[in-house]
Parts: structure tokens; sequence; C-alpha cells
């Protein structure tokens, strides 16, 4: 029997069939239709401009700050008014279950019994932090990289993210669909590999081009996978250095499931991955260090 794993709501109403894929789906976009987004609310209570609000967001992908704290960092929002559009924001918060039943496609009870059965069968689920027990180099710098990683999947894609069980290998990296590595020199030595499945890669895509009927292009993801890991890795250097070291990264480099299905470790390699799942899809962090 298979291990279970950290999953969300939708993925787990997908797999029992409850809920067909293109239902899920329509559920979700019909949830994110209805949640109101910080900057959305500060604009629209007249506190700040729609181009403050392009300029904070552009700043959070240099910056490991939440929207509303960098607001007032920069001076755009008092504290007040944060704490008010936040207030606003969990007021007008749409869960899944609520979505899933304003599109018709299961009823209040059934979505509460399910709900039910999920909470039991994740309850049973040891709670997993991403913090690594293994002594190995780097290690605070390898933490470093999944937190960026989940945060920036958040705030570049829209993607909920949950971490499971990490893993130290040394056997070949199966590509899940699109792969993109960065080297790391300097104090710290190692390579940053972001393996995405397709569905994860189109929805980073679709939110970095800001358009949901983004034809599917692998190509196009890939370069766009390749420019969100040059965004983790600016801000996991920018870490890095705060911290008194010396860190130089490389442009990143490739991988098509099409044509490379697996990528070995290095030469006195090991490996470490981290799996990574969302309500679309899954992908791994991972992260190659000398022995």
């Amino acid at each position: 029997m298979l291990p279970m794993v950290p999953k969300f709501f939708g993925q787990y109403l997908l797999e029992k069939d409850v809920l067909s894929k293109d239902q899920l789906v329509k559920a979700i976009n019909y949830q994110k239709s209805k949640i109101l987004k910080l900057g959305e609310i500060a604009v629209d209570r007249g506190y700040i401009t729609e181009k403050q609000a392009a300029k904070i967001n552009n700043e959070q992908k240099r910056t490991d700050m939440r929207f509303g704290d960098l607001a007032v960092n920069m001076g755009m929002l008092t504290e007040e008014q944060l704490e008010e559009i936040i207030t606003i924001q969990k007021n007008n918060h749409v869960y899944l279950g609520e979505a899933i039943v304003a599109c018709g496609f299961l009823n209040q009870d059934s979505v509460d019994r399910e709900l039910g059965h999920f909470k039991k069968e994740q309850t049973a689920i040891p709670m997993v932090e991403v913090m690594i027990e293994e002594d190995i180099p780097n290690k605070s710098s390898v933490e470093t990289m999944v937190d960026l990683t989940g945060k920036l999947l958040l705030r570049v894609g829209d993607l909920q993210s949950k971490t499971g069980r990490l893993t130290i290998t040394e056997e070949p990296v199966k590509n899940l669909g699109a792969m993109s590595v960065i080297d790391f020199k300097g104090s710290v030595s190692c390579r940053y590999i972001l393996n995405v499945s397709w569905d994860v890669g189109h929805q980073i895509a679709k939110r970095t081009f800001k358009k949901d009927d983004l034809p599917f292009d692998k190509e196009l993801i890939l370069d766009t996978v390749a420019e969100f890991v040059n965004v983790v890795c600016g801000n996991v250097r920018s870490k890095i250095i705060e911290d008194g070291k010396t860190l130089d990264i490389d442009p990143p480099y490739n991988y098509l499931d099409d044509k490379d299905t697996t990528v070995p470790p290095r030469a006195n390699e090991a490996i470490v991955i981290v799996p990574f799942y969302t309500p679309i899809g899954n992908l791994e962090v991972a992260v190659g260090y000398p022995k």
C-alpha cells in the first residue's frame, strides 16, 4: 500500500471520483473569482492606485515579504488600513466546498460528508515541516530554497502548496514534465532543480502572462518555469548574502520530458528531494550537493 501524502480537498474529491477534473477546475475558478486580493481591496478603498499595487506585486518577486507588510514598509499603506483590508478579505473568503455547491456539482450534505472523510484521512498524516534533520552541507540554504519556492508558487503562480517527506538519493531524478536547473557557486556550492508537472508549469505561465486562456505550449512553459527559477534563486541569493556569505548563480538550463526522462546526479553528488502537492498537480524541489 502506498503511503498517504498531504493533499487538498479538491484532489481528494477527484481521486474518489466524486468530481470530474472539469468540474473541479470550474469550482476552483469560481472560488478564485470570488476571492478578493489585498491589492484589489486597497485599490477599491482608494488607499492605493492600481499602479502602486502593481509596483508592490513586482517588488514581492525580489523581497520575501507579504503584500500587506511590503505595502506598509514602502509607505503606501498604514497599519490601520492594512488591518481593515485583511478583515474585509477574511469576511469575503469562499471555501472550495462552498464553490462546489454554488456551481451545482454537489449539495451541502454531500460536501459536508466528504469533507469529514477528508479531514479524518489527513489527520492520520503527520504534519510535515520543511526542516532537514540529516547532517548535510548547506543545510540552512537548502531549507531557504524550499521555503522560498513555496512562497513564490503562491505569489507568482497563485498556487497553494503542501510539502511532503524529503528523501536523499543518488539515483537519477525522474522528470515530471519540465525541469529547470541553476548552479550556485561561492560560499554555497550546489544546484537547485525545479521539477514540475505540465499542469503546474502551465499555471505558472498563465499567471505570469496574466492570460487564463494561454495556449498549452511546452517550450513557452519551460521558458516561463526557467524565469520562475531565476526569481526563486535570486531571492535565495539575497537571503544568503544577507548572512555575510558570497554567492553567484549561473543562468538556468532546462530539460523537457520529451527528451530527458531522467536527470542523473553528478559525480560525488547526493540530491535532496522535497515533493510539493498543489490542487492541480505536483512538483519537486531537488537540491544537489557534493557528498
